[in-house]
């Protein structure tokens, strides 16, 4: 699903040259539950903001679902993003004036979907996270565990070869964030491609698989056996 081959950046400031990424060699196949992990600075962000195709690497290939996704130009990395990448952030990055469903559909306006299929694949994407009785309430209506079903649902909806989360729990308590846990649990159970960032060790030890970032190189790839917690007990 995603070959990541010698992925280098460079940033340039000036005559300052800052080298994010050292050589990066990452196979991720289809179905797998992925997480990012490393400190501030280690290049986990700009390794995710390649993988999103937000942005392109200085040298290496990308392909992405056997397409190669490391020179095309804006146009097509938007059309890449559209089409194959579903996105949850931290800020959850909904548009306050819209109901869920509008927010769930949105990306269907993009692709070109009619009005009764974008509205029938939001339903079902909202009833998959457990939001079927909040088509209508807006963002400032609802929890911030609520906010972050919605953007998963609408991150699914486009049914995407990946589902990238950028520290999808970071905003959330304790009890919250381990049921948007299972929910992304359930949905690699489905089959999904899941590649989660994350600074925190708990969260990443619930994935079957961790990339260890440090000063741009890929310092551990270890596959585990996922943790569950129950989060009845977790404080």
């Amino acid at each position: 699903m995603i070959r990541i081959n010698d992925i280098r950046k460079t940033y340039y400031t000036g005559e300052i040259e800052f080298e994010a990424l050292c050589g990066i060699d990452v196979h991720i196949k289809k179905g797998e539950f992925v997480s990012i992990i490393g400190p501030s600075g280690s290049g986990k962000s700009t390794l995710m903001n390649i993988i999103g195709c937000l942005d392109v690497s200085t040298e290496g290939q990308y392909l992405l679902d056997d397409k190669d996704v490391s020179s095309i130009d804006d146009f097509g990395l938007s059309r890449v993003r559209n089409e194959k990448i579903g996105f949850v952030f931290q800020s959850f990055n909904l548009i306050p004036r819209m109901s869920a469903l509008q927010n769930v559909a949105l990306p269907l306006v993009y692709a070109g979907a009619s009005y009764e299929e974008r509205t029938e694949r939001a339903k079902h994407a909202l009833e998959i996270v457990g939001l079927g009785d909040k088509l209508k309430n807006k963002p400032n209506e609802m929890s911030g565990g609520q906010k972050q079903r919605v953007a998963i649902a609408r991150a699914i909806v486009t049914d995407p070869s990946v589902i990238l989360a950028d520290e999808p729990t970071g905003n959330l308590d304790s009890k919250t964030t381990q049921e948007i846990m299972e929910i992304l649990k359930g949905l690699k159970a489905k089959g999904n491609t899941i590649v989660l960032v994350t600074h925190e060790p708990e969260i990443a030890e619930q994935t079957e698989r961790v990339l260890v970032i440090k000063d741009g190189l890929l310092e551990k790839d270890y596959y585990n056996q996922p943790k569950e917690v129950d989060a009845t007990c977790v404080s």
